[in-house]
């Protein structure tokens, strides 16, 4: 059986954080406490869980053996998705950055603090062109975009977003 990411965040829930009420593991886990009471329910009837009634009103939710495996395998599935798209991102700017430098830019701006820009900086990094010069400035950007300048003729009028530009290469969806 597939677990669902829902399904996942409660088992993460369940096995991290020790709350054996389904409010708790609704509250923490951004689910409404009646998707989570029927998630659970489905846990428990697939083997990934497994509920021990402490008292009359209270019941503590344990993860099985099959629910810890569930959880593993779900988790390196994500780590490897996280590292393919982030080397996938990094092959495409630098892409772009060198497209750019065919066309005669050798001065870039990253503008922006974000993720997509520490993986834009690591893209010039990587390259280790010494025609090929940047400058990191997060001040500028409030938002999530991140714009990467060039020059054209000496001035810094050029900018793409990048997220626009992912997005559109087919990285970012």
């Amino acid at each position: 059986m597939e677990i669902t990411e829902k399904e996942l965040a409660v088992i993460r829930e369940i096995s991290n954080n020790g709350i054996s009420d389904q409010r708790g593991i609704a509250l923490r886990s951004g689910i409404s406490l009646g998707m989570t009471n029927l998630i659970i329910k489905r846990l428990i009837n697939t083997g990934y869980v497994k509920a021990k009634q402490l008292d009359k009103k209270k019941i503590h939710y344990l993860l099985t053996p099959q629910g810890f495996a569930e959880k593993a395998k779900k988790s390196y599935a994500f780590t490897r998705r996280t590292i393919g798209l982030f080397k996938t991102t990094k092959a495409k700017i630098k892409e772009l950055i060198l497209a750019e430098n065919k066309k005669g830019a050798d001065q870039f701006i990253i503008e922006g603090d974000s993720d997509l820009a520490d993986i834009a900086e690591s893209a010039f990094r990587a390259l280790a062109r010494p025609d090929i010069h940047f400058l990191r400035r997060d001040d500028l950007n409030a938002d999530s975009s991140v714009l990467l300048s060039f020059n054209t003729n000496q001035t810094y009028k050029t900018s793409i977003d990048l997220v626009s530009y992912l997005s559109d290469s087919g990285v970012l969806f």
